[in-house]
This record gives C-alpha cells, structure tokens and sequence, in this order.
C-alpha cells in the first residue's frame, strides 16, 4: 500500500492561510472540456465557490473566454501554443499573480494537444506555486471518439493515463456496448481514476475547496492531493510528485533495470544521473512514456548540480520508490 500523506505540506512554519484547489481540465480537441466548464460552474457557484479559469485554446480562447465570463468566472485567456510548451512561462506567472482567496477554485482548460505528462512536472513541484494545492487532473473523453483519431491515439491515452478523474462525454449518442467498451478500456489503462459525472466532481470539489480554506500552504517537492467524499469523509485520490536523490555515481546496467521496473503508477520520470564507468559525465534520462527504456541527453549542468529521480504519477508508491533507490545506491 502506499504511504498515505496529507493533502497539504508545512512550508516550515504553522501560519494559516487560505489556499486554492487547482485543477487542470485535459482532453483531446472537441472532447468537451468547455462544455464541462459550463456546468461545472454555476454548480460550484450555488455552493458557493467561484471559479477562475485559465483557457489556453489556441485562437478559440478568447471567444470560449467570452462564453464562460458570461457565467460570472473569472477568465484568463491564453492564446498562441500549448501551455505544457510555448504558453508555460506565461501561464505560471498567471497563477503566481492569482491571490489566495477562500471560497475559490482554479481551473485550466488545456488545449487539446497538452501533454498533460509534462504540464503536471510543473504543476506539482513549482514552489511558488504554495497558494494552490497539488493538482487535481479531469480528463473528458468524447466517448465516440474514444482510440479513433489514427496518429493522435497515443496522445489521447496519454492525457487519460495521468488523470485522477475521467467524465466520460456524449455518451447519450451511442448504444450501452459502446459505452461498455470504452469504460472499460479507460479503466484498464487507469485504474486508478474516479469515473465522474460532473456533479460528482463539483460536490468533491466544493468540500475539498472548504476543507483547504485554511491551512498550512503546501512546500517543498512532494505529496499527494486527497478529495474528501461530498459526506465529508476523506479518501485518498493523489496525484503527485516525489524527488529523490540518486547515488552521486550508479552502475549503467543497475541504472537501466531500475528504470525499467519501475511501478506502473508511474507515468513519468526523469532526472539527472552519473555512471561509475565515466563519472565526469552527466545525463538527463527520461522514462519513455508508455515503454520501459531510458534515454539519455548529455548535460553540462553547474558543478554543484546532483544527481536526482522525479517521478510522477497517481497514487505513488513513495516507500516502493524509497527502496529502489536504496537497492540502486548498494550496487557497487
């Protein structure tokens, strides 16, 4: 079982104050994710929460801009590229400027050729980032379209494998054996996603969004976000992020077989690594999404830079992680 942690982590103080549930709104191009938002609000609104909305959608954002500020969001437009790589910079200094109020719930609709894989990096170990808590990843899924987009299949499995929630859309158009498959295609690849309607997601999001009015702001690298079920039970739902630091020196072979073995519930890792057979060298190595192989990119970073693993995923096995390390540190 993984180690349970809170949804929140001390920055080193015990100073109260409100912070923000963040969630970021994936799905490939006419899933709807806009039309998500648009029932999403007003029921978080008659809960009392209001919304803001970052909507990076190319040249679309500022007319679906202009259709949720109707609902009396407040929307921050980004056009241009995705935000997981031309729009990043521009996007985290919007949520760095947004202020920590009560009652409020951040959003980001991505657009939909986010690789939401690199996106959730940021999001999940930005320290200035401490006003929100860990990211929360809804997917929608146009259940039509579900594995029917040729070349863009993989992407569309992507931005599901990395989810904590999946509403699964337009179903009302098809027949229940259609239905069926692609529910159970989805909870094969993640397993670990809460299959939502979105006033499931709103009531959850609504009693996470009182339970983080005020409390210590999140720090440091790590953690897991949990929401509490609407009766105000808690359970533990995580997406998160764990660094670890790898021996200042490992074994190439050792090196690849740990990478290798890695636990399916991690959906992304990477870092920097020396090998003991040419130890003036350094590498960033990435985990291949969905294959088990490493690659490697040389690096001149500064001297004192060390040697790291990030991983992350859904319901990270921190102590299985811990221990791989530990087994790669004792390999001479």
């Amino acid at each position: 079982m993984p180690r349970r942690r809170p949804l929140v982590r001390t920055t080193g103080d015990d100073e109260l104050r409100p912070m923000i549930p963040l969630v970021l709104l994936a799905g490939f191009l006419g899933a709807g994710k806009t039309r998500f938002l648009t029932d999403a609000i007003p029921a978080l609104a008659q809960r009392g929460v209001r919304s803001r909305v970052v909507l990076n959608d190319f040249q679309n954002a500022r007319i679906d801009a202009a259709r949720l500020g109707e609902l009396e969001a407040l929307v921050t437009p980004l056009n241009g590229e995705c935000v997981c790589c031309g729009s990043l910079r521009e996007l985290l200094q919007t949520l760095y400027d947004v202020p920590a109020e009560q009652g409020t719930v951040m959003f980001i609709e991505a657009n939909g050729a986010t690789e939401t894989d690199e996106l959730l990096g940021h999001l999940t170990t930005d320290p200035r980032l401490a006003h929100f808590t860990l990211p929360l990843q809804l997917t929608v899924v146009d259940a039509g379209r579900w594995q029917k987009r040729w070349w863009h299949n993989g992407l569309e499995r992507a931005q599901v494998a990395t989810a904590t929630h999946v509403f699964l859309n337009w179903t009302e158009r098809l027949g229940a054996p259609r239905v069926a498959q692609v529910r159970a295609a989805l909870s094969e690849l993640n397993a670990r996603a809460a299959l939502v309607t979105p006033a499931d997601f709103t009531a959850s999001l609504a009693a996470l969004t009182a339970e983080v009015g005020e409390v210590p702001a999140r720090g440091g690298r790590e953690g897991v976000a949990a929401v509490p079920r609407p009766r105000g039970v808690p359970h533990t739902h995580p997406f998160g992020s764990l660094v670890l630091p790898l021996p200042a020196t490992v074994d190439r072979v050792a090196f690849h077989q740990f990478v290798q073995t890695l636990p399916a519930a991690v959906v992304r890792a990477k870092g920097l690594v020396r090998f003991a057979d040419r130890p003036g060298e350094m590498y960033v190595w990435h985990r291949l999404p969905e294959r088990r192989t490493v690659r490697l990119d040389r690096s001149w970073p500064h001297d004192d830079a060390a040697a790291t693993a990030l991983f992350i995923g859904v319901a990270l096995p921190l102590e299985d992680l811990e221990q791989a390390v530990s087994r790669l540190a004792s390999v001479g």
